[in-house]
């Protein structure tokens, strides 16, 4: 199993843990009655809630991406240090950001910065896949 195969799973395991943490909080705040209900009315949730909410959507939006590149260069047999580095740094920066954006971190735009830091991982992948089979 190649270091980006390893990142990808690990992702993998992380994203439903992720929703997992968010509905869990969210039914201890609510009640567990509006967690295994229709949950038509919110009720209002602390700031922090919102965010942790918020940011596994975020990872939603990200995830099916970083699975279909990683996939793309594995079928491609494009493995290298860069995309051993992108595939990690992507790993790292999306294990972050939860943390940083759920404690409402705003110091220097951390939050901002690895996103685009992840999406920056990504990048580094897709280079990798064009340089080995160019357009």
């Amino acid at each position: 199993m190649t270091e980006e195969i390893k990142a990808m799973l690990l992702m993998c395991v992380f994203t439903p843990l992720l929703a997992i943490t968010s509905a869990t909080v969210n039914a201890i705040i609510a009640g567990f009655k509006w967690g295994l209900g229709n949950r038509i009315e919110e009720p209002n949730f602390p700031h922090w809630a919102i965010r942790l909410k918020k940011s596994h959507a975020n990872l939603l939006e990200n995830i099916s991406i970083f699975i279909g590149i990683v996939l793309t260069a594995h079928v491609l047999s494009v493995h290298d240090t860069y995309t051993v580095i992108g595939a990690w740094g992507f790993v790292l920066a999306r294990l972050l950001f939860p943390v940083v954006y759920t404690l409402g971190i705003t110091f220097l735009y951390i939050r901002t910065l690895l996103y685009f830091s992840s999406l920056f991982a990504l990048g580094i992948i897709v280079w990798r896949i064009f340089k080995s089979y160019p357009l």
